[in-house]
């Protein structure tokens, strides 16, 4: 995938209850993807957009030291997952 093809994908971490209700929401950048796409050695895709991913608690520390920004919820198990933005 070329840099022009990711112009149009927006990625999100989304933090699922127990009711499987979306309670958490971040969305990411392509760097920050660039950043943290190593982490998911089970990907078949380069920028992490052709799938949903599992966020297991064991990567919230390296992913909090590439994005610090990030905050994970005790309670929630979270995903990751690239989509098409609308034009």
């Amino acid at each position: 995938m070329n840099d022009m093809e990711t112009d149009v994908l927006g990625w999100e971490i989304i933090g699922w209850d127990a009711d499987d209700e979306a309670a958490h929401v971040t969305s990411l950048d392509r760097v920050e993807i660039l950043r943290i796409r190593g982490l998911f050695s089970e990907r078949d895709d380069d920028f992490l957009e052709t799938a949903v991913y599992e966020v297991p608690p064991t990567l919230y520390p390296a992913m909090r030291s590439a994005i610090p920004r990030l905050e994970f919820r005790e309670g929630l198990d979270y995903q990751i997952g690239g989509f098409l933005r609308s034009s």
